[in-house]
C-alpha cells in the first residue's frame, strides 16, 4: 500500500472520482458565494452570524475553496490526501461554527456531509487507520481555529431585531 501512495494515481475505486467531483462542484459554488460575500452579505445574513466571523474570512475561504476544487483533480495521491484533510478540517469548522452560533443541530449536517466525503475518499487512498488518525488531527485543528475565529455576538449587540433573534435554536 505504501508503494501505491507514492504513485501518481493508485486508486481504482470507481467511487473516488464521482465523490471528488461532488466535492468540487459544491466548492466552486460556495467559493463564488464567499468571494461575493463582501458585496452581497448573503452568507452572513443566511447564517445570522451577527458578525461572529471576521469580514476577511469569507472571501479568503471562497478563494481557497475554489483552489481546493481545482486541486481535487490532481493525480498524485499525497496531494489528494492533503486536499481531503483540508476539506475535513474546513467543514468540521463549519459544524463548530453553526454550533457556536446556537443554530439548530441539524444545521451541521451540510458541512458534516463533506467531512464524511473527505473521509471516504481518504479511506480509498490510504489505510483506514491513517484516514481516521488524519480525521482526528483535522478535528483538533478545526476546534483551535473555531475558537480563534468564531466570536458569537448576541442579536441585540449586533443591532438585529428580536424577530431574527428568535430564528435561532430554542432548545
Amino acid at each position: 500500500r505504501t508503494a501505491m501512495m507514492a504513485s501518481t494515481t493508485a486508486n481504482n475505486n470507481p467511487l473516488d472520482y464521482p465523490l471528488r467531483l461532488c466535492e468540487s462542484v459544491a466548492f466552486i459554488l460556495h467559493g463564488i458565494l464567499g468571494l461575493c460575500e463582501p458585496f452581497t452579505g448573503c452568507l452572513r445574513s443566511a447564517f445570522q452570524d451577527n458578525g461572529a466571523m471576521p469580514t476577511w474570512f469569507w472571501p479568503l475561504a471562497g478563494s481557497v475553496l475554489i483552489c481546493v476544487a481545482i486541486i481535487n483533480f490532481r493525480g498524485n495521491d499525497v496531494v489528494i490526501l492533503m486536499n481531503q484533510a483540508y476539506i475535513a478540517a474546513f467543514h468540521m469548522g463549519g459544524v463548530l461554527y453553526h454550533n457556536s452560533l446556537g443554530h439548530h443541530p441539524a444545521s451541521g449536517v451540510g458541512p458534516g456531509m463533506f467531512v464524511f466525503l473527505a473521509f471516504a475518499v481518504a479511506c480509498m487512498r490510504a489505510p483506514i487507520w491513517m484516514a481516521f488518525g488524519g480525521l482526528m488531527v483535522c478535528y483538533v485543528f478545526a476546534v483551535g481555529l473555531a475558537k480563534v475565529l468564531v466570536k458569537p455576538k448576541a442579536a441585540s449587540d449586533a443591532g438585529q431585531s428580536d424577530e431574527s433573534a428568535r430564528l435561532l435554536r430554542v432548545d
